[in-house]
């Protein structure tokens, strides 16, 4: 149970993929996230013109109730904003292709990975292991106002760089951008989330990310979207 919505940032290095972890698909249907109290939808990449992207937020039906639960806990007046949940394959590869033409070296894969799971490249590595997104299990979320209105936590979103680590304002107790991201992380992680180190909005649920964060051998979801042929 959640005592405290200010107390530091701890994590474990992030993993991905995590090793030894496998996915046992639980058929958990996809629900939109669209009119619940106190969660909003504000699909960032549709808004952004990424041509893949639904204009829709899509999730697994625990991760809505994960996420209604997380805003719960906050104060008053403070509710949680979804910018992005299910991608399909054509989406992901076509922001990671935008994040790539952005780099000094476009085939700077370890620097992608940091931030975006590159699209499997056969059929049997996309069953096995999933990009986070494409389960319907990963979310990418913030604080906003009861209207809806984002808050201001210290980068934007798919800012890629040390601005949206995680614990980047950890050690300046003045910050608001800190007080705002620990009140975002315990509220989530109080739901069953599993952050992400290098994304401050990065948090999954039900996924294999997840189940090596809680210390479990199998994912929940599997794939959600229909495979691609790169």
């Amino acid at each position: 149970m959640i005592t405290t919505l200010d107390g530091p940032i701890v994590i474990e290095p992030t993993v991905s993929p995590p090793p030894g972890i496998g996915v046992r698909e639980c058929g958990e249907p996809l629900v939109e996230v669209a009119g619940v109290p106190d969660v909003h939808a504000g699909p960032a990449y549709h808004r952004r013109g990424i041509a893949a992207a639904d204009s829709r937020v899509f999730v697994r039906r625990r991760v809505l109730a994960g996420l209604r639960s997380a805003s719960a806990a906050l104060p008053d007046g403070i509710d949680i904003l979804v910018w992005d949940g299910l991608r399909t394959l054509e989406t992901q590869a076509e922001i990671v292709e935008q994040f790539r033409r952005t780099l000094p070296d476009p085939g700077d894969d370890a620097t992608v990975e940091m931030y975006l799971a590159l699209p499997p490249t056969d059929q049997e590595e996309f069953l096995t292991l999933p990009p986070p997104h494409t389960t319907g299990g990963a979310v990418d979320v913030t604080l906003c106002d009861s209207e809806g209105r984002e808050l201001d936590l210290g980068a934007e979103f798919d800012e890629f760089n040390e601005r949206s680590w995680l614990t980047h304002y950890e050690n300046d107790p003045r910050s608001e951008y800190r007080r705002l991201r620990r009140m975002l992380y315990w509220a989530m992680l109080g739901a069953g989330f599993a952050p992400y180190s290098w994304e401050f909005w990065h948090y999954e649920l039900g996924t294999m990310v997840s189940a090596a964060f809680h210390g479990e051998r199998f994912a929940e979801y599997g794939a959600a979207v229909p495979w691609r042929k790169p």
